[in-house]
Order: structure tokens, then C-alpha cells, then sequence
């Protein structure tokens, strides 16, 4: 019966006049007004169901009339009686929060002229939510977001980057919950109802904007196209299987010691920020070595005047990982240590460089992967990156990279000085190194390095620290003062670089550091040598 009538249901307003013109003549049989079923063109939808604003027909006999159509008992419905018949009623079904109107199953009463009434039920079906807008627009991590939408009914779940949210309710039409202070990233937040889902990306404002320099996809800064490699490398590719966001660069030192450095360069286009303070903005990017812990990164951000700023980044486990560092904990001329001349200008800033480290322990061969290089850009001034530098060495010069020619700023070669030169290939860090080469063994002392003298604190313990490579040979630490000397144990170099350390207790107040190198025949070099209260 219920097909039959849905299919009269299109031809019905053509026979409105006719079919009341058959009511009138047969008005000598007393009908009771009822409604059989209402229908709406969704049909998928059963009898006596719609959503808000449906149109609906509602069939039955003795329809003619009606006057007044009102939901629940407040919800009043606005139709054309000119359009209705004696056998179907046309109108839409209404919704109106403020007047009242819920979802679900409802009386509906229809009253004729005559004040005759009738009921039949009716279930006002939940629309699907919609999600309109957020405010603030991109919240903050650990504040709340006001979602605004339609049909914020009967919520199940609000679910943000796959994790369940604990919301408030605000209206049908409002929730709020508050934003993970977990996060690093927006991402897609859904609404879950009994009458379906919504979906809508919400982007979150991490104290920061950010700046692709490169991800090696074509976009960004400096696109993967502008990059060169130099010096010992290998190969610099671009793949992307095993990639975490497409492709990404490819960096391969096979073991080649002509240059002593290697790695690959972006162009030195155009300024890439505006920020001048370096406390403010961060250096991003991801890493990987393919397993080969040890393998030392280094990373440079090079400024208008060319000077190199560097971090150095040790694998120290297999995968893909992220590596930053404020720009204020980069270090000047080639020295992630160098902390004292100052910081690089942001503003400067217009070539990025990344290498492996072949003096720094780095496995020989070696291959890094890199990706997604990017600049952070902060409102305020963020905490350093770099670890705890305990006690400062005390040494001028100790990384031996001040002085002319074959001499070092702040040393001494009190004896042999013409076994010492200046080194610039076999290096630990840096651009300078101390390379010695003894013609036959003797003593000691026939080869001394010499520091100039140092506040010490009689009683104190401090710590004496080298790096050393080389030929076989042995070496010493000792010290030079007024009280008598100190004399350390010796050590023995390997063809890698090692660094090694001496405690002793000051027993003065001004102390030089010696270097005693002369016992042995061979050539070695050292490199970094420190001087810190023993913690």
C-alpha cells in the first residue's frame, strides 16, 4: 500500500480540485479525519520519519480543513491549505531550538476548521553534524578551542589527531575542548554523533612560524635543485625509499682524506628571514644513518659575510631522527664549540651546508640522509639547545686554531719547535690542528708544547683533555710552575683520533700546561687540548 501511495504522491496536487469535487458529493458519509503515514522523498527513510526541513506528505482521508499543524504541542508548521487535499497535506518539517523543537519520536496534531483534532506520531531523524569554524582559529597547545557547527546532538566521541578529547557541550551548535600540550602539529579533528561525523582540519599555533629551507621535493628556500656537493664526498643523491615525506638528499664519504672535509651545499640565494635576534629563531632537520652509529654530522648556516656557523650532531641510534639548535648555539668559524665570539644574525643567513664529520670519529665509509630542513621562527626568546658545558676550559687558544703561519697563539715550543707545524688536513675540529714529527726517539722534553700560564687554585684538582692520532708513539702531559713540576703517565697514539685526560692537583697559582713529545720517532697530531676543574 505504501509504494501505491508514494507513487500517487507525484500526481497528487494535479487532482486537488478533482478529488475535493468527489469529497463534496459525498457528504451524506460521515468520514473520521485520519492520518494513515508520512512520507518524504528520501526513500530510504521508513513511514513517519524525516530530517528538520524535509518537505513531507502526509496521507489519509478527511484531510480537508485542517487549519493548524503543530509538533509536540508548541511547534507550530506554516503550509498552504490551498495545496492540500481531502486524502495528503504537504509541508516541511519544522526545527526551531528556541521555540523548543527536539529529536526523536513527537506527537503531531492536526485541527480542522470544525475544531476537530488528530494525532500521529512522528520521529524527527538527526542530521549529520557540520563543522563550521574554529575560535581562536589555530589555538595554541594546553588551551581550550571553541568548535562552531551545526548538530552538535548526542556526541559520542570528539576525536583530535586519533586520540578521544574530553569536550564540553556548549549548545547544538558549539563544544570546546582543550588542545594536547603534547603536539607539534595540527591535524584532523572529528565530531562523531548519532547521526554521523564531521571532519575538519584544525591547524594549532606552537609559538612559532615556520620555514621550509628545503624538503628535497621541489619546495622550500633552497629547492633540492640549487644543491652542490664538494670536497671528499662521493655521491649526493635524491631518493626516497625509506623516506619519511617523499624524498629526501643522499649524502656518500667513501673514505677519500684529499681535502680533509666533505659536504654538500644549498646556493647562497636570498636572505631567508627577517628575525635578527638568534634566541628566537631555531635550525630543524631530520637524520638518518642507516644504523652507522658514530657518524658525525656537521651542519653549517653560512651569512653574507661567509662566515661558517656550525653544530656537529653524533648518530647515536639507527633511523631516522631530528636534530635543532637555536641560532644563538651554533659556533663561529667552523666551531661548534667556538661560543665566545659572539652569535650569527638570522637576518644574514642565506646558505645551509651539511657534511660528515671525517676527522670526528665518523665510520669510513659513510652515508647520511637528510630531509626537511626547516626554520623556526619564535615570538620569544627560546632556551638553548646545547647541553650543559660544565667547567669552562681555561686555555687560550686551545683548539689551536689562532696564529700565523706555523705558530699558535697563546703556546709556547720551548724545545723543537722545528718538529711543529700547522696542520689543516689531519684535524679533529676545526681548520687547525698540531702536527709533530720526530726524527729519532730521545727524550721527553726534546719536543715541548707550552701554554701560557692559567689561574689555578692551589689544592684544586683539575683535568688536562687531548685529542691525539698519529704513528705509534708515546706522549705526556706535565706542568710548568713556580712550586715544581707536575709530571703526567703517558699515552700511546692510534692511527684514530683519541682523546685522553690527566688529573692532577694544582700546586700553584699560575700554571702553564706541557705537552712533553719528544720520547719518540714518528709523526702524529693533536688537537683540542682542554684544561677544566675536575667536577
Amino acid at each position: 500500500m505504501n509504494t501505491i501511495k508514494l507513487k500517487h504522491i507525484a500526481y497528487l496536487f494535479l487532482f486537488v480540485a478533482s478529488t475535493t469535487l468527489f469529497s463534496s458529493c459525498d457528504e451524506d458519509e460521515p468520514l473520521e479525519p485520519n492520518i494513515e503515514a508520512i512520507y518524504t522523498a528520501n526513500t530510504d527513510l521508513a513511514p513517519n520519519q524525516g530530517f528538520p526541513d524535509d518537505v513531507v506528505v502526509a496521507e489519509g482521508i478527511d484531510l480537508q480543513g485542517v487549519k493548524t499543524i503543530t509538533f509536540d504541542d508548541k511547534i507550530d508548521v506554516i503550509f498552504n491549505p490551498v495545496l492540500n487535499s481531502n486524502l495528503a497535506i504537504s509541508f516541511s518539517v519544522p526545527y526551531d531550538e528556541a521555540k523548543g523543537s527536539r529529536l526523536g519520536i513527537q506527537n503531531i496534531t492536526f485541527t480542522k476548521e470544525n475544531g476537530t483534532s488528530f494525532q500521529t506520531e512522528f520521529e524527527i531523524l538527526q542530521p549529520a553534524p557540520s563543522i563550521n569554524k574554529f575560535n581562536p582559529e589555530r589555538p595554541t597547545v594546553g588551551t581550550p578551542v571553541t568548535v562552531n557547527g551545526k548538530w552538535f546532538n548526542n556526541i559520542l566521541d570528539v576525536i583530535y589527531q586519533g586520540e578521544s578529547m574530553n569536550f564540553e557541550i556548549i549548545s547544538s551548535t558549539q563544544l570546546s575542548f582543550t588542545v594536547p600540550t603534547n603536539l607539534t602539529q595540527g591535524g584532523e579533528l572529528e565530531i562523531i554523533t548519532k547521526g554521523g561525523s564531521a571532519i575538519k582540519q584544525l591547524d594549532i599555533y606552537l609559538g612559532f612560524e615556520e620555514l621550509i629551507i628545503a624538503d628535497f621535493d621541489g619546495g622550500g628556500l633552497r629547492p633540492n635543485n640549487n644543491w652542490i656537493a664538494y670536497g671528499d664526498y662521493n655521491t649526493l643523491d635524491y631518493k626516497n625509499a625509506g623516506g619519511i615525506s617523499g624524498n629526501y638528499a643522499e649524502l656518500t664519504w667513501a673514505g677519500a682524506t684529499a681535502n680533509g672535509y666533505n659536504g654538500s651545499q644549498s646556493d647562497a640565494g636570498a636572505l631567508m628571514l627577517e628575525e635578527t635576534n638568534p634566541e628566537k629563531v631555531k635550525f630543524l632537520m631530520q637524520l638518518n644513518a642507516n644504523g652507522a652509529i658514530g657518524t658525525v654530522v656537521e651542519i653549517f648556516i653560512v651569512d653574507t659575510d661567509g662566515v661558517n656557523w656550525a653544530i656537529n650532531y653524533t648518530i647515536t641510534e639507527d633511523g631516522w631522527q631530528t636534530v635543532e639548535a637555536l641560532v644563538a648555539d651554533f659556533g663561529k668559524n667552523y666551531d661548534p664549540s667556538n661560543q665566545s665570539d659572539g652569535d650569527a644574525n638570522p637576518a644574514a643567513i642565506n646558505q645551509v651546508k651539511v657534511g660528515i664529520g671525517q676527522n670526528s670519529g665518523s665510520p669510513n665509509p659513510s652515508t647520511v640522509q637528510f630531509d626537511n630542513i626547516k626554520w623556526q621562527i619564535f615570538e620569544t626568546v627560546q632556551a638553548s639547545t646545547l647541553p650543559p658545558t660544565g667547567p669552562k676550559n681555561i686555555l687560550l687558544n686551545g683548539d689551536l686554531e689562532l696564529g700565523d703561519a706555523d705558530n699558535f697563539e697563546n703556546w709556547g715550543m720551548w724545545n723543537g719547535a722545528d718538529r711543529m707545524t700547522a696542520e689543516t688536513t689531519e684535524i679533529h675540529t676545526g681548520e687547525r690542528a698540531l702536527k709533530v714529527v720526530n726524527p729519532a726517539a730521545g727524550n721527553s722534553w726534546d719536543t715541548q708544547l707550552v701554554s701560557d700560564a692559567v689561574t689555578t687554585e692551589v689544592g684544586k684538582e683539575y683535568t688536562a683533555s687531548m685529542y691525539i692520532k698519529g704513528e705509534t708513539v708515546t706522549l705526556r702531559f706535565s706542568t710548568n710552575a713556580d712550586a715544581g713540576a707536575l709530571y703526567g703517565i703517558d699515552y700511546t697514539t692510534t692511527t684514530e683520533w683519541q682523546q685522553v685526560t690527566w688529573d692532577f692537583v694544582a700546586n700553584d697559582t699560575a700554571t702553564r700546561l706541557v705537552l712533553d713529545m719528544g720520547t719518540s720517532q714518528g709523526t702524529f697530531y693533536i688537537d683540542d687540548i682542554e684544561l677544566k676543574e675536575k667536577i
